[in-house]
């Protein structure tokens, strides 16, 4: 029986064989039925019936042929899932960006742009990537875009929703608790539309949402998101340019270019950033080894990239790490600064002025500076250390934020494995999370 959590059957030859997770049966068959909520299925050696509870009714339910690559749940060589999958992104860049020039992205935009109030509502280091989406949508097409925690929207908002509100419902398994109840609290009311963004095909909110985008990431194996990450961020910058295009925002030229660097440029500076950072992060995370506290600031489009590296640090190295607004640090967590305190710093090259300012906040009381971003003579004289100036390809400045996390990403993965940790799956933490 099929009721919030995923479900999918498989019919292989003389088996049948029901699962929550899709990659479990894909070595034995990629014929899969996918279970929609109030549906239970009966299997039998040779078949799988599907039946509406409700009535009993059968469905006419046939096998699909799965696209997702069986070989994707293994390591491929890497000694982790995560270093796999951190590696994946530039191919990752330039899949999701096929999807999105060659579908539906129309109709995507005339649901955002048909919308009143926006809301994009996501957990975890989706939430964080729904922040960056803000910031785009912002920059790009003059249009607030409200990033919500999953477990706060029905408190916060759930009272204001309105028959012209879009929910921008963001889950990488398409089953998550806390946004399957703003989904099912969309449909309950009839407030508003619900566009989802999901990478697991068959999920429920794949086919609870009236439409929905594909993260087109294949399956992220390791618990703490990377890949799919990614490819939300640079969906969500996607259509704020072309939203920006179509209300004038931005120009048409401008529109163009930046759409042409993320299909283009994009695949490529990420491959960049990944062999240009490994060496360095590694080394990084051996002077870390001992920290138990530190902070991960970023201002600007790099708010949610800082929030996502903090995360990353507090989920695979059990270590204390908050992400924070960079000038939000002088109004009180800057008294725990003392000797040889880190703290990271995460910039763009236009914000890297005001970044100095608080950079300077944190060295007046003699405290460690780590910077990620693009390389600046400027920014350079702030950091004491060898090592401690992670740097980025030079690139269209609106592909910043995008490349920033990839040095965050690599530096918690070294520091896990350092700290002998498994980064594919920390304590406590499951890749799908079906409670409230």
């Amino acid at each position: 029986v099929k009721m919030g959590s995923s479900l999918v059957a498989g019919v292989a030859k003389d088996a049948t064989i029901v699962s929550s997770d899709l990659p479990s049966i894909l070595p034995l068959t990629n014929n899969v039925v996918y279970l929609r909520d109030r549906e239970m299925v009966e299997l039998t050696a040779e078949r799988v019936r599907v039946f509406r509870i409700e009535d009993g009714k059968e469905l006419d339910r046939e096998p699909e042929i799965s696209n997702v690559d069986p070989h994707a749940a293994e390591k491929g060589g890497y000694h982790h899932f995560m270093l796999k999958e951190i590696n994946e992104q530039p191919k990752v860049a330039q899949d999701v960006m096929g999807v999105l020039e060659g579908s539906r992205s129309e109709d995507w935009l005339k649901m955002i742009e048909d919308s009143g109030r926006k809301f994009l509502v996501a957990c975890g280091s989706s939430y964080n990537a729904g922040i960056v989406g803000a910031y785009y949508f912002n920059r790009l097409a003059g249009t607030p875009l409200v990033p919500v925690i999953g477990g706060q929207f029905i408190p916060m908002y759930g009272k204001s929703l309105a028959d012209d509100s879009l929910c921008i419902l963001v889950s990488q398994s398409g089953e998550t608790k806390d946004i399957m109840n703003v989904l099912n609290l969309v449909k309950e009311t009839g407030k508003g539309k619900t566009l989802g963004v999901v990478n697991v095909i068959g999920s429920t909110l794949m086919f609870g949402a009236d439409a929905y985008i594909p993260m087109a990431c294949g399956y992220e194996v390791s618990v703490p998101a990377t890949k799919t990450y990614f490819s939300q961020t640079i969906i969500f910058a996607y259509l704020a340019a072309r939203l920006g295009e179509r209300n004038g925002t931005i120009d048409s030229n401008e529109a163009k270019e930046f759409i042409r660097s993320l299909a283009e440029d994009l695949p490529r500076l990420t491959q960049q950033t990944i062999d240009r950072t490994g060496i360095l992060t590694k080394s990084l995370a051996q002077t870390l080894i001992d920290v138990k506290d530190l902070y991960c600031l970023g201002y600007g489009f790099t708010d949610g990239v800082a929030r996502e590296g903090a995360l990353k640090i507090k989920e695979i190295c059990y270590n204390h790490c908050e992400g924070m607004y960079s000038s939000e640090f002088k109004h009180g967590p800057l008294s725990i600064v003392t000797d040889n305190y880190p703290v990271i710093f995460v910039t763009t090259r236009e914000d890297s002025w005001m970044v100095i300012n608080h950079i300077n906040e944190v060295r007046a009381r003699h405290g460690r500076t780590i910077v990620v971003g693009e390389y600046e003579e400027s920014l350079s004289h702030y950091v004491d250390r060898e090592g401690d100036f992670l740097t980025i390809p030079e690139s269209d400045i609106l592909l910043n934020p995008l490349l920033d996390v990839i040095p965050l990403q690599m530096l918690s993965y070294y520091l896990s494995v350092d700290l002998g940790i498994n980064p594919d799956l920390p304590r406590n933490l499951s890749k799908t999370l079906t409670v409230d």
